[in-house]
């Protein structure tokens, strides 16, 4: 026992994680495999989405910039004209 005591208690936490999850039985190596292909197709779609929404953000945070500058030019102009 005194030899195997490390992986004894680690295998001792394992269980108690797992039963305090509520885990009664283990998915099969080819279900959690299936489901990470799944999960990694889901990723690759989304993240396309993301990209593109990502783009179109920093075009109108361009074109707000620019409309600030345009504004703040004739703001400056006007301020000019009343002196």
């Amino acid at each position: 026992r005194q030899e195997h005591e490390e992986e004894i208690l680690l295998h001792q936490a394992a269980k108690n994680a797992f039963d305090d999850m509520g885990v009664k039985k283990l998915p099969k190596v080819k279900e959690l495999q299936a489901e990470y292909a799944k999960l990694l197709e889901e990723k690759k779609k989304t993240y396309a989405e993301y990209r593109r929404s990502r783009e179109e953000m920093r075009e109108l945070l361009k074109a707000k910039e620019n409309v600030d500058r345009i504004l703040n030019m004739k703001e400056e102009k006007q301020a000019e004209k009343d002196r």
